[in-house]
């Protein structure tokens, strides 16, 4: 948590940042007047001063890495500015809602080591739905890979000053994602009333920015406005139907929707608010979701709507989207694992005090949304190995027991999975996919879509179960992009890959089950090896569909982190709010890319 290296004791709008790279370490001072009613001033007019340019900087550096401070002279916060965020403020505490004109909204985008091509298709996107006092700022962060970061800074740099699309990079920031946000909470523009989050990979469709505009204004007084992801994906439809799942179903949900916690992309954010919460929590490696809970846990209120503005790209190989599902469970668990450490429950200020049934609708949201990708079943799985070791074990010494009897656990294991197994194929049936319907007309789907859905969750079942336990023993997991590159591969390799990523310790304990009670052996349990045959064919089918999604393509293996240095801005979007200049090639790039050497430390 940052909130203590935040100080809102300055007038006026003077932002510096500390970066002290060699401890691994971002601080800020923001003093904010207008955001921050810590200063206790009778009469905020008088003690506005005009703002001083120097007080305002970029970070910008040269391809020897060397670090500069440059005055931003360009950008002006003087008191008619000042006095229009003070009156903004004093609109919202009197219930007045945002006018279209009043909502500037930041794109931040937060880059590590991404295909440049990718990064500069979500910027172009964003260029082509932004309003004219929108900025788009895009932080690169922790890698020293120039080839894949310069031609990001080449491009931003092209580009007309007009556009507000700033471009950083740092070699090193702590806090994983977390810590990028709150460098770029330092950089933004603070007449930004709105902080959008973007991934790299996310590209916004032309009805963006209108739909954020729209629900803003719908729901003015919300301090966090979550969008669904979406994926564009050709193919993969399973992969895409179980990770919508989440939104289309589980979010969707009446009692989640109103108590919505964050998911990363395209959370829709007040800055004020972020501010006043301490800025971006690095308690967690799903920072988001951390956010979301504070957030509630200091009475401000957020939401899910559910509407589709932008659309990302699925993990590249069954190896990536492991990996990313163990970052979401274990993150979640992390915020699960502090969260009544605190007393304070959540809170609303629209609802009755410490109503104690406000206080669990808050308790049951969180718990849904935190718990959506793990499951309970960890439990009967150290059941079940523990009573396969027994029997192995009496059975080697040839101890003279009731085996049968050993078998006894055994039926309460799988009353267990069955338990797990019903309930996610009921809520899978019960997933009318209406986020789906938006993009792909009035398709309902069929109940044989909804099954292979539900047999691809399958194939996480392990993770869900065991992958969070480290979590109760404080151990530390390190924050794992996903990857967006995909290298050339042969069908042989593609194979090996799959098969060593996917999870096949529940297929195994189960296939030990099914023979040791078999018709063939001593201990022979009909309902016991019917149940054990059944659970390998379901994780067998989940895998086949899980390798039909990501089976060998030749199309698969065109992509590459190489771009060339020389592109043109393509925007075909006329109906945008504002005239966009295009590339010109006269134009004297200015290098924006940064690095900061571990032994410098700038502006102190």
């Amino acid at each position: 948590m940052i909130g203590k290296d935040i100080c809102l004791n300055e007038i006026g709008h003077k932002i510096s940042a500390l970066f002290m790279v060699k401890q691994l370490r971002v601080r800020y001072a923001f003093n904010e007047y207008i955001y921050g009613e810590c200063c206790n001033k009778s009469d905020a007019n008088d003690e506005i001063n005009d703002g001083n340019k120097d007080t305002m900087f970029r970070f910008t550096g040269d391809n020897s890495n060397i670090m500069v401070k440059e005055s931003f002279e360009d950008i002006h916060y003087d008191k008619k500015a000042l006095n229009y965020l003070l009156n903004s403020k004093q609109a919202l505490k009197n219930n007045e809602v945002y006018t279209d004109d009043a909502i500037r909204l930041s794109f931040q985008l937060m880059t590590r080591a991404e295909p440049a091509k990718m990064v500069i298709e979500t910027i172009k996107s964003l260029i082509a739905i932004k309003a004219a006092d929108d900025e788009i700022l895009i932080v690169d962060n922790n890698h020293t890979d120039v080839d894949l970061y310069q031609p990001l800074a080449d491009f931003c740099a092209a580009l007309d000053t007009k556009l507000n699309v700033h471009f950083y990079h740092i070699d090193a920031v702590a806090g994983f994602k977390a810590g990028a946000l709150n460098l770029a909470l330092g950089l933004m523009n603070p007449m930004c009333t709105h902080i959008v989050v973007v991934d790299s990979d996310y590209q916004a469709l032309q009805h963006a920015r209108a739909s954020i505009a729209a629900a803003i204004q719908e729901y003015p007084h919300h301090a966090l406005l979550q969008f669904p992801q979406f994926y564009r994906d050709a193919g993969r439809l399973e992969v895409h139907g179980e990770l919508n799942h989440y939104f289309n179903y589980h979010l969707y949900r009446d009692f989640n929707r109103k108590r919505a916690l964050s998911t990363g992309t395209y959370a829709v954010i007040q800055r004020m608010a972020l501010i006043e919460l301490g800025g971006w929590s690095g308690a967690s490696i799903t920072e988001d979701a951390q956010m979301g809970v504070l957030m509630h846990r200091q009475g401000l209120q957020t939401a899910f709507i559910p509407k589709v503005i932008a659309t990302g790209l699925l993990p590249n190989t069954v190896g990536d989207l492991m990996s990313q599902r163990r970052r979401w469970i274990y993150g979640n668990m992390q915020v699960l694992n502090t969260y009544f450490s605190n007393h304070s429950l959540p809170l609303s200020k629209t609802s009755a005090p410490n109503s104690f049934s406000q206080r669990l609708g808050y308790m049951r949201a969180h718990l849904s949304q935190l718990s959506a990708w793990v499951n309970m079943t960890g439990i009967f799985i150290f059941l079940h190995i523990c009573t396969l070791l027994i029997i192995s074990g009496a059975m080697l010494a040839n101890f003279d027991i009731n085996f049968p009897l050993l078998l006894t656990p055994l039926y309460t294991v799988y009353a267990g999975y069955t338990l797990f197994l019903g309930r996610r194929l009921w809520a899978y049936c019960h997933d009318n996919a209406p986020l789906n319907q938006q993009m792909n007309g009035s398709d309902m789907p069929y109940f044989y879509q909804k099954l292979r859905a539900w047999l691809m969750h399958l194939n996480f079942w392990e993770l869900g179960a065991l992958s969070w336990l480290p979590v109760l023993w404080g151990r530390e997991k390190p924050f794992i992009c996903t990857p967006k590159q995909v290298y050339v591969r042969t069908r042989r390799t593609v194979w090996t890959a799959n098969i060593a990523a996917l999870p096949k310790l529940f297929f195994i304990i189960n296939l030990i089950t099914a023979l040791m009670a078999a018709p063939f052996s001593p201990l022979y349990s009909p309902l016991i090896f019917v149940c054990a045959i059944t659970v390998c064919m379901l994780k067998l089918w989940s895998a086949q569909i899980m390798l039909a999604n990501y089976g060998y393509t030749e199309s698969s293996n065109t992509v590459t982190a190489d771009f060339v240095h020389n592109i043109h801005l393509d925007i075909n979007n006329k109906s945008t709010r504002q005239e966009h200049s295009v590339l010109n090639d006269s134009v004297t790039s200015r290098k924006l890319s940064t690095s900061l050497q571990d032994n410098q430390i700038i502006n102190t």
